[in-house]
């Protein structure tokens, strides 16, 4: 499902089940699993049954394992690989790796 007022580049991979909703932004070789309203840049990946949430900002090259929740309004540098089962908060900045099943919150994000 795509809501027409997503912005999709080209050359990227949506898979199947995957909702992009509305103001969306997906850059070109992401490969997006299922994420609502957010910008994904170049060469980011989410995977199965994450929710990246309105206002959330994945930069460039940006790894989302399954099974993760990106907070409203988060901030993921790019190169930042976030781990299964991962918890961002509303409003975070993540600037390192976050390993599996951790939660982070805050500027920079840390763990709680």
């Amino acid at each position: 499902m795509v809501h027409p007022s997503a912005t999709i580049a080209t050359e990227t991979t949506i898979s199947q089940g995957a909702q992009i909703m509305a103001g969306a932004i997906v850059q070109v070789g992401a490969v997006v699993g299922v994420n609502t309203g957010a910008q994904i840049d170049h060469g980011s990946r989410v995977t199965a049954h994450c929710h990246v949430a309105p206002g959330a900002v994945l930069g460039g090259d940006v790894s989302v394992s399954e099974r993760c929740h990106i907070g409203a309004e988060a901030t993921i540098i790019q190169g930042i690989t976030i781990g299964a089962g991962t918890l961002v908060a509303a409003g975070a900045t993540v600037i390192g790796d976050v390993t599996a099943g951790a939660r982070v919150a805050g500027a920079p994000a840390r763990a709680f």
